[in-house]
């Protein structure tokens, strides 16, 4: 594998997209557990004897307002958390060098990492998600890519990486 180089800049839409796609990956048994949970009171609302429309109405809200916070305003909270921290990682450029078993991470200091001990790489249409660990991860913009090494850095990561997968 030839080197490839990458500059990425952690703006405001790489990090909410992160969010949204690593919110959704961390929070599966717990969505699938309040999705069950959701479906029982539905299942108990329905064999209730007394039912009046207001029930009805208040029920539908209230679930609608569940399924809305579950999906789409966490990731926003947490953005929004993000933004205010003093260390905020927004707008921080990290420059990548892939290599044939390791990429090499400079922003403030130099930092190699092999690619097997990487704990899992999400790969979006936009960008490469490479979890350091489970709550640690790093953003690499395709942007600027060209589809060979695109093609190639997929093709390494799919190889090396114990866990690949893509969205």
């Amino acid at each position: 594998m030839k080197e490839i180089k990458n500059k990425t800049i952690y703006t405001p839409d790489n990090v909410k997209k992160f969010l949204e796609v690593y919110y959704f990956e961390k929070v599966k048994v717990p969505r699938l557990i309040i999705n069950i949970l959701i479906l029982l009171v539905i299942i108990y609302f329905f064999t209730k004897d007394n039912r009046v429309l207001l029930d009805y109405t208040t029920f539908i809200f209230c679930l609608f307002g569940v399924i809305e916070l579950n999906t789409t305003m966490l990731p926003k909270l947490n953005y929004h958390k993000l933004e205010k921290t003093k260390d905020s990682v927004l707008n921080t450029k990290i420059e990548y060098l892939f290599k044939k078993n390791n990429f090499k991470l400079s922003s403030n200091k130099d930092e190699y990492i092999d690619y097997s001990s990487l704990y899992k790489v999400l790969e979006t249409k936009k960008a490469y998600y490479l979890y350091i660990n489970k709550s640690r991860a790093l953003i690499v913009d395709k942007k600027d890519m060209s589809d060979s090494d695109i093609t190639n850095l997929t093709n390494t990561l799919k190889e090396k990486v114990p866990r690949y997968k893509e969205k």
